[in-house]
């Protein structure tokens, strides 16, 4: 499997930490609700941390938000190729 580009990484750190201040939590209570350690926290929003997409749900669901809400916009796949 194709590990996630940088990219794609940056834009979804930068969609968790939205939700986790929008929420006005500490990387610390975000980390305790999600299940994972603070630094990995960090990771994510810096976009320094491939995930597995069994983390990116559990991630999701300690925000109370869809998956797809955390995804940046990816471009569509070209037609017919």
């Amino acid at each position: 499997m194709e590990p996630w580009s940088p990219e794609t990484l940056l834009g979804i750190g930068v969609r968790i930490r939205a939700a986790r201040e929008g929420r006005g939590w500490s990387q610390d209570e975000f980390a305790f609700r999600a299940g994972v350690h603070r630094s990995y926290v960090t990771q994510l929003e810096n976009g320094r941390k491939d995930l597995r997409i069994s983390t990116l749900y559990r991630v999701a669901d300690a925000l109370g938000v869809p998956v797809v809400s955390l995804l940046p916009d990816l471009p569509e796949p070209p037609v017919g190729g």
